[in-house]
């Protein structure tokens, strides 16, 4: 690990982080949460808050679910799109660490990066299987409370009525948790074509945790028998899913990376404002998240409806002009970081 960090570390600095970044990365594809926490070894706060800050974009474990679930039910014949998951976020991550800098005003200033290169040893097979043991044991304890209680939840919110009155079969609309996800589910119309309660309800429980999106679209569509809820894996006809869920492939690969890219969970939330020990960075790092995944959702669907139909996809205008919103304030702080530091150099140029 110490000799990726060397290597790579000419790499970050270019886009304003260091070697030492590419550690809580890879940790990252395992957790975000511990991968976040290996932040405190970096030095330099600017550097360990915008690293913190990125190491979301590498899909964790808890991602690995929802990639197969649709792989599976809509890419089975496509063996790339799983790895193409990790490569798309290296790039985002090189991507933000650059606007990062930009915003920051890093790029005036040098970072330096030393590290201990330790000599070759034999990797432990005790040490392997011990922490194999430790991460399948959090992983069930996880999906034994919060992913059971999470899908519990789902299942009552969506069997009654805001009268606590059953809703019956073919009329979840009505349900309660259709009337909170409705509205939500207008903002995913750019990205995925139609305005569904169920993908909305989906994305708002993966929040919570990003397995928890599988659970809900089982529960929502009704296709426990092809998606087990525990294993939170696709046991049955992958075409049934694909069909219940009525999306095209772009669609479906846009919902996707909007689920991947966005903020993690909530515990890793927590974990970002641990290491940040700043509300305004915790608070534009949460944008910045959810502002890059939904742009790179709107292109997949909008650019991938166009080349394979001709057109543009349904909420076009309205996704871009979101986009460009967004935009124009990453340009706004951009000319305002600028602006600040002509006037520091000038100011120290008279003195």
């Amino acid at each position: 690990m110490a000799r990726a960090t060397v290597v790579l570390d000419p790499i970050f600095k270019r886009v304003g982080l260091s070697g030492k970044s590419v550690i809580p990365m890879v940790i990252g594809t395992g957790c975000a949460i511990p991968g976040i926490m290996a932040c405190r070894t970096i030095r330099n706060e600017r550097e360990r808050r915008a690293t913190a800050m990125l190491t979301p974009f590498m899909p964790c474990g808890a991602k690995l679910p929802v990639i197969a679930l649709f792989v599976g039910a809509f890419f089975p014949d496509t063996p790339w799109v799983g790895p193409l998951m990790y490569f798309v976020g290296i790039v985002l991550i090189l991507l933000a660490a650059l606007l990062i800098k930009a915003i920051t005003g890093f790029r005036y200033r040098k970072s330096f990066f030393i590290i201990e290169l330790p000599e070759y040893k034999i990797p432990s097979m005790k040490r392997a299987i011990v922490s194999m043991l430790s991460r399948g044991k959090a992983y069930i304890i996880k999906a034994g409370t919060i992913i059971f209680v999470c899908n519990t939840i789902v299942q009552i919110m969506q069997s009654f009525d805001w009268h606590l009155q059953v809703v019956e079969e073919g009329m979840e609309s009505t349900s309660i948790l259709a009337s909170i996800a409705s509205p939500i589910a207008v903002i995913l119309v750019p990205i995925v074509g139609i305005a569904a309660w169920q993908l909305a309800a989906a994305a708002v429980t993966g929040f919570i945790a990003k397995e928890n999106v599988v659970g809900t679209l089982a529960v929502c569509y009704g296709l426990s028998a092809f998606i087990d809820t525990e294993e939170l894996a696709l046991v049955g006809d992958g075409n049934v899913v694909a069909s219940a869920m009525a999306i095209t492939k772009v669609a479906a690969l846009a919902f996707l990376m909007f689920n991947l890219y966005t903020p993690p969970c909530f515990a890793a939330l927590g974990a970002m404002n641990s290491e940040m020990q700043s509300k305004k960075w915790l608070w534009g790092g949460i944008a910045l998240q959810l502002g890059t995944g939904y742009t790179v959702a709107f292109l997949v669907y909008q650019i991938g409806t166009l080349i394979t139909t001709g057109k543009l996809g349904n909420g076009f205008v309205p996704g871009l002009i979101a986009v460009m919103a967004m935009v124009a304030v990453l340009v706004g702080l951009v000319h305002k970081t600028n602006k600040q530091f002509v006037s520091e150099y000038e100011l120290k140029k008279a003195v």
